[in-house]
């Protein structure tokens, strides 16, 4: 997490796979340190930090902080300050000092960090992106402070930039401006990096030996018609690609297909492997975060949707945990024997939303039970338990009236919840959410403790089971698209 002031905090390991247990202080809250000589907030209270951080990336096994200086930091153990990098090849340049009134130009400053599954990168202005193999301190280097990085490389055709008032241009530079362009965003997965261009194009390079990338390909099938910046977010082995208000969410496989065939296929004819969640398209969707098997979109609304699967039903959906049936009522379906939970195709059409009000959950078990009248509803709750295009319907009936309960809004025009950032990886998913106590404590405006378990006529024809006045639709039935796969 990173705080207005510049500062880094973390809460449990930063390699899980070299701890089998929970170790003593990664329970709480820890504020990742700088070596000695370096003042912070925390050494001396109340004392603006010397070293205040811009941005931050968190890979499977270090952080890499990009302080306001231009200084590039990273972090292996939580407990052990971290360790300033530099190369022995490559030129970084500091940002000049507050105050200063001299016009200092880009070229050598670090743009950007990121930290990927077992390798480090950074954006310099000038050379591009660069890759090297993450630090660590060693046994008796204790008090080091910088650790010079000897072996890196630069992602070829990644270094241009359109320069202003540049008058002229070398015939080389002008090639690559129109071939490639200059990077606006980049990733690095398990064994790709993947970066998009101001002119809507999108690249990736195979990560060799030492994360060695000896050439880049473009992904054909990415392409922007219209020319226009597009964005790429994500981690591992999924990611996403944002143009024109269309969310196209990719496996690294299919990465793997374009790069083996790049010599006999160069058009990338039929490659199979890009995913459009009806839910993600056009629909205000700015970040969409991957864990192992499900990911999370954050709609410029505030409200975050979830999708794919969650192991042994942990919980990283955010639509109910440890099998507990209300997860049904939300489009969630378990499997017997490891118990993992899928949303079924149903819930791909419109999205699934992250509920932070209590009161909600609440409303999901007393359906569950029942409802008012458990008797009336035995026969079309046994329905539902069997069949997965009943429950599949009455999960987005329960989406549109779940909206019913963000219609009282604040002074702001906010609701009760309103989210700001989303995280995911392996098994978890996290939010930065802003709580408007004044609406969230008001009384509920949606009268649940009166409802029936749902009875709904089904798109295909049939009529659930029951005695009780059948429920409207509060925004129409959907048009479901049911062949979504992920």
């Amino acid at each position: 997490m990173l705080t207005s002031k510049g500062t880094l905090h973390t809460v449990g390991v930063l390699n899980g796979q070299q701890i089998l247990y929970t170790a003593p202080g990664t329970d709480h809250l820890q504020t990742l340190q700088f070596p000695a000589g370096y003042l912070s907030s925390v050494t001396v209270p109340y004392h603006e930090p010397t070293i205040a951080i811009r941005q931050f990336s968190a890979g499977r096994s270090h952080i890499l902080g990009l302080a306001d200086s231009g200084r590039m930091w990273s972090w292996s153990v939580v407990q052990s300050p971290g360790l300033q990098i530099k190369f022995a090849n490559v030129e970084i340049r500091e940002a000049p000092s507050q105050g200063s009134t001299a016009i200092s130009s880009l070229y050598g400053r670090v743009k950007q960090v990121v930290a990927g599954w077992s390798c480090s990168s950074a954006y310099i202005y000038g050379t591009g992106i660069v890759l090297w193999e993450p630090v660590h301190r060693g046994r008796n280097d204790d008090e080091a402070d910088t650790m010079l990085v000897l072996e890196n490389f630069e992602v070829p055709k990644t270094r241009y930039q359109r320069i202003k008032g540049a008058t002229r241009e070398s015939e080389q530079d002008r090639a690559l401006g129109e071939e490639v362009g200059v990077v606006l965003n980049y990733i690095i997965l398990e064994n790709f990096v993947v970066f998009v261009t101001d002119i809507g194009k999108v690249f990736c390079g195979h990560l060799g030996s030492k994360n060695k990338v000896d050439d880049v390909l473009e992904l054909r099938a990415l392409r922007n018609d219209k020319a226009s910046p597009m964005d790429v977010q994500g981690s591992f082995r999924r990611f996403a690609i944002f143009k024109n208000g269309e969310v196209i969410t990719i496996d690294q496989d299919y990465l793997d297909a374009c790069w083996s065939s790049r010599d006999t296929n160069p058009e990338q004819t039929d490659v199979e492997g890009l995913k459009m969640i009806p839910a993600l398209q056009q629909n205000d969707v700015i970040s969409v975060a991957f864990g192992d098997y499900h990911f999370l979109a954050l709609h410029s609304t505030g409200r975050i949707t979830t999708y794919g699967t969650e192991l042994q039903s942990c919980g990283a959906l955010g639509l109910g945990c440890d099998g507990n049936s209300h997860g049904q009522l939300r489009g969630l379906t378990y499997e017997a024997f490891n118990h993992n939970a899928s949303l079924l195709p149903q819930a791909y059409t419109q999205g699934r939303q992250v509920w932070f009000r209590p009161q909600q959950r609440e409303w999901l078990k007393f359906l569950m039970d029942g409802g008012k009248d458990l008797e009336e509803a035995k026969e079309r709750m046994a329905t539902f338990q069997s069949d997965r295009i009943v429950q599949g319907e009455v999960s987005e009936w329960i989406e549109q009236e779940g909206r019913q309960w963000d219609k009282d809004k604040g002074e702001d025009g906010l609701g009760a919840y309103f989210a700001l950032r989303v995280s995911a990886a392996g098994w978890h998913s996290g939010a930065v959410v802003m709580v408007n106590d004044e609406v969230a404590s008001k009384p509920e405006t949606y009268d649940w403790r009166n409802q029936s378990f749902p009875r709904l006529k089904l798109s295909d024809g049939r009529e659930m089971e029951g005695t009780v006045a059948f429920d409207d639709w509060r925004e129409g039935r959907a048009e479901w698209q049911l062949d979504v796969q992920l």
